[in-house]
């Protein structure tokens, strides 16, 4: 009996002795939450533009008795930034759901650690700084969420210049080669090569050695990776001189198909010039082969001088006779 009595006595010392929460250190009874509008499976496509931004809408509930007020501050996909106010400041008043959003941007869409079609998770902190007025931004009260941004895919390959001089007589068979690189932000090929001219008497066509399946690194990557295609050229013999025009239309391999391929052209000029007559050949002893024809003789002085007595003393003996 003794022993218990004791034990009681110990109890209330210890229910003394611990702390008790008043209504003041509690503050207004209510609570708040913080997250994304869309899903956790949500993927936050990045457009294709020079911006490089997209959207993140949210929402913050307060089921406090008077308003609070809410600092975000965000972690970017692909070292972006929050555009706008940093921190974002967002006040919601009592019992009240607000939607709003923020923006990430200054995202570069060319990155080599990050080619298109990859994914860069970002994530946004809400931390409560004000209740009913009151700072409580030492209580360190805050919620997060997290969302998946994706980098696009951009299929861009670009046509160089004739690597030779495109300047040809007629009655010849030749080529010409130009060079293809990729200035997407993923690995790319060419998925057709389509090649035409304007000149009735001039028949163009893709050389059997072009590099049409070769993979090509963006140039972020390897800026000396290049395909190189092949055009040849066949010029009747009768073609008159004039300037042909060839028109190169390639599509990227990557892009898909239907209207969502992505195709980039280049034309070239071909001058044509009619090949000058063939030289005199010189090696005939005769002389040369197209001598002018003499139209007029050149007789020496003696001769003309000789014809003119001989005319002058037959009229003059017929006088005598």
């Amino acid at each position: 009996m003794k022993r218990n009595f004791t034990y009681l006595i110990l109890f209330a010392l210890l229910l003394a002795m611990a702390p008790m929460k008043t209504q003041a250190q509690i503050g207004p009874l209510g609570d708040w939450s913080f997250e994304f509008v869309e899903g956790d499976n949500h993927i936050y496509n990045i457009p294709i533009d020079d911006k490089g931004e997209f959207t993140v809408e949210f929402e913050i509930s307060n089921s406090y008795l008077v308003e609070i007020e809410v600092e975000i501050t965000v972690d970017a996909a692909f070292n972006g930034t929050l555009l706008g106010d940093d921190p974002m400041v967002v006040s919601v008043s009592s019992g009240e759901t607000k939607t709003d959003d923020f923006r990430i941007g200054n995202i570069d869409l060319f990155q080599a650690n990050s080619p298109g079609g990859s994914q860069d998770e970002f994530r946004a902190v809400a931390t409560l700084k004000t209740i009913g007025g009151i700072d409580v931004s030492m209580t360190n009260n805050w919620k997060d969420d997290r969302g998946d941004a994706k980098m696009p895919r951009i299929h861009e390959l670009r046509i160089g210049e004739a690597n030779e001089i495109l300047e040809f007589n007629p009655d010849i068979e030749t080529q010409f080669t130009v060079e293809i690189r990729n200035h997407g932000n993923l690995d790319d090929q060419i998925g057709q090569a389509e090649v035409s001219d304007d000149c009735s008497l001039m028949t163009v066509s893709i050389g059997d050695n072009s590099e049409l399946s070769k993979i090509l690194k963006p140039q972020i990557k390897s800026s000396s990776d290049f395909a190189v295609v092949t055009i040849i050229v066949d010029i009747s013999p009768t073609h008159p001189t004039r300037n042909c025009d060839v028109d190169l239309r390639i599509s990227s391999g990557g892009s898909g198909e239907g209207d969502g391929i992505v195709w980039t052209e280049s034309s070239f000029r071909i001058s044509v010039k009619e090949g000058e007559a063939p030289p005199p050949d010189d090696s005939n002893d005769d002389g040369p082969v197209n001598q002018p024809i003499v139209t007029e003789q050149n007789l020496p002085a003696g001769g003309i001088t000789s014809i003119l007595t001989a005319i002058f003393l037959a009229f003059f003996v017929g006088r005598r006779n």
